[in-house]
């Protein structure tokens, strides 16, 4: 079974950065997820922010600055972008990054190929563009045999304030990156016309039900997993060590 959550706080990036953390540890089997967060500038772990965000402007707007688990650059989120985690069991033989990336990201590329009715190309391992702008990033996190993927799929997104709030391309870039990285646009604006977040929703659930060969149900968070997922934000997510792990 493939268990779909559509929960989202997203007046609150740090309890909604937590809910992933909390469902890989205290969550079972294969769980989708698909969420957004308001106006938020989202770190990598190893992100430095003074190379990768213009921190003057997002403290004097009030952006919230919040630290992930994962790897990969910094993102802008807001209402406009909507991401997805999937967390599986992995128990092939295939492992690491070969799995998150050569199998996990299919479910992605295949979600996107659906909505924009052609093919896409994939970069820097885990870039995904169309018509040569990246509309999503994506990176992973390993927690013994559990695998989480989670990315961005920029649908309407604030650009200008997203060029705003990051130092885009981030200073510390490395030169074998390929700059489609930092060449990103909307998918509506690329396929010239509004996309719901229904027809995502379903577009997702149906790629990674066949990713993982399990069939989708729509779920609630549950009460232990909530809890969890606050008490992270409380005492991780919201602390300046942690934020301001690299700066």
């Amino acid at each position: 079974m493939l268990r779909v959550l559509l929960t989202e706080y997203p007046d609150n990036p740090y309890v909604n950065i937590g809910i992933d953390e909390a469902l890989l540890i205290k969550g079972k089997g294969n769980i989708l997820r698909i969420w957004r967060n308001n106006t938020s500038v989202i770190l990598g772990i190893l992100s430095k922010i003074s190379d990768e965000v213009n921190l003057e402007f997002v403290e004097k707007y009030g952006i919230p600055l919040v630290r992930r688990i994962s790897g990969g650059g910094t993102v802008f989120h807001d209402m406009g972008n909507i991401n997805y985690t999937i967390i599986v069991d992995n128990n092939s033989e295939i492992t690491g990054i070969d799995f998150l990336y050569g199998t996990l990201l299919k479910g992605t590329i295949n979600a996107i190929k659906r909505l924009v009715n052609d093919d896409v190309e994939v970069y820097n391992e885990s870039d995904i563009a169309f018509k040569g702008f990246k509309i999503s990033g994506n990176s992973g996190y390993i927690y013994g045999n559990r695998y989480l993927l989670h990315g961005t799929l920029l649908v309407s997104s604030n650009l200008e304030l997203m060029h705003k709030a990051l130092i885009i391309p981030p200073k510390n870039r490395r030169k074998e990156v390929n700059m489609i990285k930092y060449k990103v646009n909307n998918l509506s604006n690329l396929i010239n016309k509004k996309i719901g977040q229904e027809e995502i929703v379903n577009a997702f659930i149906e790629s990674f039900a066949k990713i993982t060969e399990s069939e989708p149900y729509i779920d609630q968070i549950k009460q232990d997993e909530l809890e969890f997922a606050i008490n992270l934000a409380k005492n991780k997510y919201m602390k300046k060590e942690f934020i301001n792990k690299f700066v």
